[in-house]
């Protein structure tokens, strides 16, 4: 479930940016898999004070994380997180290994 957060924009800004994402996603097969998560009104500001809106985008393919790039690299700053999930395994790491 790729999903989707804005940062550092007014909620004005981030509605208009969240609908031009998902027009560039219509075409898109995973497009139904996406998830969008917005947040009261922020600021993102550089060192030197200035605005510096993005959009992150994190995602468990690769495939999909090449995908958002080229699909939003002209949108706004962009930050892709490629996650490695990995379900929990049966059993604990140290089962029949007893301290003390």
């Amino acid at each position: 479930m790729p999903t989707i957060e804005f940062f550092g924009s007014s909620r004005e800004e981030r509605d208009a940016l969240e609908q031009r994402v998902r027009g560039l996603l219509a075409g898109e097969t995973f497009r139904e898999d996406c998830v969008f998560v917005t947040a009261a009104d922020s600021r993102v500001l550089d060192w030197q004070g200035r605005s510096r809106p993005f959009i992150r985008v994190s995602t468990r393919s690769e495939a999909r994380a090449d995908r958002f790039r080229k699909l939003l690299h002209h949108t706004c700053d962009l930050e892709i997180v490629r996650i490695d999930f990995r379900p929990k395994a049966d059993g604990s790491p140290d089962e029949g290994q007893h301290n003390g």
